[in-house]
C-alpha cells in the first residue's frame, strides 16, 4: 500500500481503534496529550533523540524533516525545560509537517495554536531548554514508553498517540476498519433500544 493510500485510510480511523487493532499495544504514555482539542495527525515518524533539556537536535531536525512526517522527540520525559516552541512550530507548519510529539515539555502554546500545528506533549512550561548539545536523528527512540523507529506510523487525536510499526500498518488498518464496522452495527442496535451490555 502506498503512503498516500495509508494516509487516506488512517484519517477515517482514530487512535483508539488503532490501539484496539494492536491489541492494546502501541499507545504512548497517557500523559502525552494534544495542546488543543480536535487535533488529528497521522504520518511516518521522523525520530529525534535530544540530550537532556536541550533542543538543538529538534532544531536541526526541522531542517531535514519532510512534508507529512510527524516529528517525534525523545526528551526523556523531562518536563522542566521546553524542547519545542512557537517559532519552531512556524517552521514545521511551513514545511507541512503533520504534527509533533514531545516526550517532554513545550512552551508558547498560544503561538503554537495560532500556527494550527498538531502538538502533543507531557507538559507546558515557560523555561526554554538549552541549544548546545547535539543528539541523534533518524534513530530508534523511546517516546512515552514505546519504541519508535524511523518510518513507523504515528496516529494522534484527542485520546492520545499510538505508534504503529511500519511493517504492521496494513494489517492494523484492516483490523481497525473491521472494528469500526462492528461498532457501527452496535451503535445502530443501541439506537433501536438494545442494551450495550448484551451487544458486546
Amino acid at each position: 500500500m502506498k503512503r498516500d493510500e495509508i494516509e487516506k485510510k488512517l484519517v477515517r480511523l482514530d487512535a483508539a481503534s488503532i490501539n484496539d487493532a494492536l491489541k492494546k499495544r502501541g499507545s504512548v504514555d497517557e500523559s502525552i496529550k494534544s495542546i488543543k482539542q480536535g487535533s488529528f495527525m497521522c504520518g511516518p515518524a521522523f525520530t529525534v533523540k535530544c540530550c537532556p533539556g536541550d533542543m538543538l537536535t529538534a532544531l536541526k531536525a526541522l531542517d531535514e524533516i519532510s512534508e507529512g512526517e510527524v516529528l517525534v522527540i525523545d526528551g526523556g520525559g523531562i518536563t522542566k525545560y521546553s524542547l519545542f516552541g512557537d517559532l519552531m512550530a512556524r517552521q514545521a507548519k511551513i514545511k507541512k509537517v503533520s504534527g509533533v510529539v514531545v516526550d517532554g515539555a513545550v512552551r508558547d502554546i498560544k503561538g503554537i495554536r495560532e500556527e494550527g500545528l498538531n502538538v502533543f506533549c507531557r507538559n507546558v512550561v515557560t523555561r526554554a531548554g538549552t541549544a548546545t548539545r547535539l543528539g541523534e536523528i533518524r534513530v530508534p527512540i523511546v517516546c512515552g514508553g514505546v519504541v519508535v523507529n524511523p518510518g513507523d506510523w504515528i496516529v494522534g487525536d484527542d485520546d492520545g498517540v499510538v505508534v504503529v510499526p511500519k511493517d504492521k500498518i496494513e494489517e492494523t488498518i484492516k483490523i481497525a476498519e473491521e472494528t469500526l464496522k462492528r461498532e457501527e452495527i452496535i451503535r445502530e442496535a443501541i439506537d433501536k433500544g438494545k442494551s450495550i451490555s448484551k451487544l458486546l
